[in-house]
Order: structure tokens, then C-alpha cells, then sequence
């Protein structure tokens, strides 16, 4: 399997017209990151997927993205590529190990010094031997490798690796990293160090380039999602809403950051009178009839060039809220707003939590329902790697959710948020969430009209 840039075989115009910039951004990323290292060498491999994530499910190339971030070539075939930084070197501080065409490499990453994979090994060899160890005709003849031993230095010999952040004892270790196991028997120099210390911070900072992407994942996941909270009806299933949703990130060029989920939130955690066993069963699996008088629960994101959205919304089926739905509603709306106001350089995730758990509390113990985080980073991961100890930064983007489960109503939100120097933007705030902004949408006739296109009932 390929490491792809949109997650599958094809790849959209819009998608490739906003990689536009991607070659400057890398150019100025790998600047930094050489920045931040403390002497040594750096190894960035391109990679896919080798181990299942231990604690959730990431997108299958997640383990591609750190060199894409820093090059701006998103295809990996396999064996892949190589990204080796030399900030102490004298003239090959950058080195690009591929088999594509040099000529695409530079275009695409803005890298001069590109050499076939197989050199890799061969170069990093020679690399080990102290650079006051290398005779005056391997000065000339290994001008590479001897480039690659000055920098890394006659003692201490840092080397900075993209390991992956969610490693698995119980499975095989990723073959990529077999050349850092050769390393380390070969000498007792070498100092291996985890490139996502570097890597994580700079992530965490949206940059020009990656708000472009993400402005546009977001916009686009407003009016796929904006098209479902139109189209969810009694009648149709959750399935057939969530279908909706994703041909319209499809149609604009976009990916899915994650399958959206759309599901049923009333009656939730109660006893539900099942219309047939098939229909129990199909619910269990992901797919259930959207019911009158219910509530219908979103969960999306966008995606492009892997910048993903992360929104969630609440709608009612028949268009407008009960007085209890409404009551329900209101109150998880005024958490959601009071943690989203809260949002500054300074503040720490802890700090949220306590907010949004304090809140909810005073509703009458709906605190008790709320099982998970106030929310997390987003960019080049939907759940987007990163410090969630520290304080909020300028430049980060985070989504802020919440919600309760109240006598088997559910109301949730997450909406994507930009910290800014003095506070914040709600950038999802485009997409209705006040109670009269919903109703009036629900108004709205849906452009798509999904019982055209379904088979008669049987």
C-alpha cells in the first residue's frame, strides 16, 4: 500500500492547486527544525502505516506526515524516502534519498542534494568514522559522507529520528527503523534522540501554508455538514445522512480527516423498541432509522492535504426542539461558549476541563456524563500530536468539545478554535449552533434530495 496524500488512489484538482506554497513552507520548516536541534544529524523517513495505533485510529499514512511536513512530497512508495538535515555540515546540510526523478524531488521540496535510496545506507556508513579519522583521499573521494561526518561531530553524535509516537510491543517494529538498531551496534557514540520533540512543537504552530489547507478543510466541512443537518429526517438512516455529508467534502476536492459519524441522540443509554431484530442489528453496526421527535448527532471533519476539521452539531429531526430537547440543548450550548471564551495564550488544557466540568455540574450533575477531554489539537492529524500539559500558544488551533447525556438526550459540540496573541477566533462559528440559527437551517429545502436516488422500500 501507498502512502497517499488524500488517503486513497485519486488526488483533486483543488487538492493539488492548494499545495501550492507547500514547497517555500517546507523550505522554511526544515530551516527551523535545524534550528532546534542540538548539533547532530536528523533522519526523516517516509513511511506507511506499519502498527496499529494503541490508542485510537489515526489515517492510515499518519506515520508519512512528518516528512511531508518537512518536503512537500506527499507520495511514499515503498521503500520511500529520506530526509537527512546536516545544519553542521559545510555544503550538504540537506540531502533528499529517493528513487524518483531528481529533477520532481527539487521542484517539489526545494532540495539541491538528491541522491538514489540505496545511497542512504552507504553514505550514513561512512558517516560514522570521526571526521579527524577520515584521510585526505576520503575527503575527496566520499565528499558526501565525509560532509555528513563533519557535522555530526568527533564525540557525541545526536541523531534525531522520526520514531512513531504510538509504538506497540506486542507487534513487529517498524522496518524502517532497522538501519537505527545497525547504528547503535556499530558504535557506542551515537546518541538517537525522537525527531517529534522537535517536530510536535512546530506542528502545534499553524503556519501559512498549513492555515490555507485548514481553512479551507473547515469551510468545506461547513457545508458538507450544514447539507446533513438539512437532509436528517425520520425516515432516513444515519448511514444515508452520513453519505450525504461525505459526497459533498468529496465533490469539493476535500478527504475525510475521519468517516463522519452521525448517529441518533435521544433515548440514549435507555431500552430502544427496535422496529425488527434486522433494524437492532444494523444500529449496533453503525446504522440506525432516524426516529420522529429524535435528535440526530454529528460528528465530522474534512479533510485536505491532510489538514482535517473536527465539528460537531446537534439537530432535531422534525426541524424544531422540544421545550425539554430545548432546555437541554441551552444548557450545553452555554458550557460550550463558556470554555470557547476562556480560550487564550496561557491557559492550559487542565484549565478547560475544570471549566467545562465545573459548568456542567452546576446544570444538575450532568458533569457525571461527560466521560472524555475538553477537546485537542488539530492539523496534520484530526487528533493532531502534540503538549497538552503546557499552556495554549498563538498559532495553535484546537477543537473544544463537550456535552451531556441528559434522562437519555444527548447533546454534544466541538467546534475548531484559533488562539490568537490576546484570545481567540471561532472559526466554526459559521456553522448554526444557536437554537433559532438551527431551526432556521432545518427550514432550508436540502440541495441533495437522497430518497431520489433510493431504492422503493421492499
Amino acid at each position: 500500500m501507498h502512502a497517499m496524500a488524500d488517503g486513497g488512489p485519486h488526488l483533486s484538482l483543488q487538492a493539488l492547486e492548494l499545495r501550492e506554497g507547500h514547497r517555500e513552507a517546507a523550505i522554511e520548516r526544515r530551516a527551523d527544525f535545524a534550528k532546534r536541534m542540538q548539533g547532530g544529524l536528523a533522519v526523516i523517513t517516509s513511511a506507511d502505516r506499519s502498527q496499529a495505533n494503541r490508542y485510537e485510529s489515526f489515517t492510515d499514512e499518519t506515520e508519512n506526515k512528518d516528512f511531508v511536513f518537512l518536503t512537500g512530497i506527499y507520495d511514499a512508495h515503498p521503500p520511500g524516502h529520506v530526509l537527512v538535515l546536516n545544519p553542521g555540515g559545510k555544503t550538504y546540510k540537506e540531502i533528499l534519498y529517493t528513487d524518483m526523478d531528481p529533477k520532481e524531488a527539487t521542484r517539489l521540496s526545494g532540495i539541491v542534494h538528491v541522491f538514489p535510496r540505496d545511497r542512504f545506507l552507504e553514505h550514513m556508513s561512512s558517516a560514522l568514522t570521526d571526521y579527524r579519522n577520515l584521510r585526505i583521499t576520503q575527503l575527496r573521494f566520499k565528499e558526501v559522507a565525509s560532509d555528513l561526518s563533519y557535522g555530526w561531530g568527533n564525540k557525541e553524535k545526536p541523531l534525531y529520528v522520526n520514531y512513531p509516537r504510538f509504538d506497540n510491543l506486542n507487534e513487529a517494529p517498524p522496518e524502517r527503523l532497522a538501519f537505527v538498531d545497525r547504528i547503535r551496534a556499530s558504535t557506542s557514540e551515537v546518541q538517537v534522540r525522537d525527531a517529534s520533540d522537535i517536530l510536535d512543537p512546530m506542528r502545534m504552530i499553524i503556519d501559512r501554508f498549513a492555515r490555507k489547507n485548514l481553512d479551507e478543510a473547515i469551510a468545506i466541512t461547513g457545508r458538507g455538514l450544514q447539507e446533513g443537518m438539512r437532509i436528517a429526517r425520520p425516515g432516513l438512516t444515519t448511514l444515508q445522512v452520513m453519505q450525504s455529508v461525505d459526497y459533498v467534502y468529496r465533490l469539493n476536492g476535500a478527504t475525510l480527516g475521519f468517516i463522519t459519524g452521525v448517529s441518533p441522540a435521544s433515548q440514549v443509554n435507555e431500552k430502544i423498541a427496535w422496529e425488527s431484530a434486522a433494524a437492532e442489528e444494523a444500529a449496533r453496526k453503525g446504522d440506525a432509522r432516524i426516529m420522529p421527535g429524535s435528535l440526530v448527532h454529528f460528528d465530522t471533519g474534512a479533510a485536505m492535504n491532510h489538514y482535517s476539521a473536527d465539528i460537531q452539531r446537534t439537530v432535531p429531526a422534525d426541524g424544531t426542539f422540544t421545550p425539554e430537547q430545548r432546555r437541554i440543548y441551552q444548557g450545553v450550548l452555554d458550557v460550550q461558549k463558556a470554555v470557547i471564551a476562556a480560550v487564550r495564550p496561557g491557559v492550559t488544557w487542565a484549565q478547560l476541563q475544570e471549566i467545562a466540568e465545573r459548568e456542567l455540574r452546576k446544570k444538575g450533575g450532568w458533569d457525571e456524563s461527560y466521560t472524555y477531554g475538553i477537546g485537542h489539537f488539530i492539523g496534520m492529524e484530526v487528533h493532531e500530536h502534540g503538549d497538552y500539559v503546557g499552556p495554549l500558544k498563538p498559532g495553535m488551533v484546537i477543537a473544544i468539545e463537550q456535552g451531556a447525556v441528559v434522562n437519555g438526550t444527548r447533546v454534544a459540540f466541538e467546534d475548531d478554535v484559533l488562539v490568537t496573541d490576546k484570545g481567540h477566533e471561532w472559526l466554526t462559528r459559521f456553522i448554526p449552533i444557536e437554537i433559532d440559527e438551527v431551526e432556521a437551517l432545518r427550514r432550508q429545502p436540502a440541495t441533495l434530495r437522497p430518497e431520489a436516488f433510493l431504492a422503493p422500500p421492499r
